[in-house]
């Protein structure tokens, strides 16, 4: 009876320790889930406030900590592109990182002017480029990181310009 009682005793803390241990794995998936759950709704976030009019005043609180650069260069692509629209066609998130790609339309107004030392978003190749209300369309692929419910260090960014360059009629004759 006693090695009854010592048997049971000892199949029941196993049972208490196996508990404990997938009630701390279920924790854990609790917790990952709600850090992807806000990292997608903070690029969705973002996106809807990139499209909005007063897209400059909300895009700050996105933007870590010097968000004046950008929003100069975001400025000038804007005056170009007045009527930029930004739609996710794929997200997957994994923790607080995340790629994004999305698909831009716009119209070429204005023409782009802006000097850019690191011109990380190609942009510069249309300086040369007249402007006249050409429609455009192009994807993105963004691969980033959110901390502190901004975009953190981790940024990657990859444009279609050549899709830009054909839908302007200057890829053909570029090359040759």
């Amino acid at each position: 009876m006693v090695t009854l009682l010592f048997i049971c005793a000892c199949v029941d803390k196993s049972n208490s320790i196996d508990n404990q241990k997938l009630q701390d794995e279920l924790k854990e998936y609790a917790a990952l889930e709600a850090t992807e759950a806000n990292t997608k709704k903070f690029i969705e976030d973002y996106l809807r406030d990139v499209n909005s009019s007063d897209w400059k005043s909300k895009l700050p609180k996105y933007l870590q900590p010097n968000p004046e650069a950008f929003l100069k260069e975001h400025t000038a692509f804007r005056e170009s592109f007045p009527n930029y629209k930004a739609t996710i066609k794929h997200l997957i998130v994994d923790g607080n990182e995340g790629i994004v790609w999305i698909n831009v339309t716009t119209t070429y107004a204005v023409q782009y002017s802006f000097e850019s030392e690191d011109d990380s978003y190609g942009d510069n190749l249309l300086k040369d480029i007249k402007a006249g209300n050409q429609p455009l369309s192009w994807d993105e692929t963004w691969y980033f990181d959110v901390v502190d419910g901004k975009f953190g260090e981790k940024f990657d960014f990859l444009k279609d310009n050549y899709k830009v360059l054909q839908d302007l009629k200057v890829a053909e004759s570029s090359v040759k």
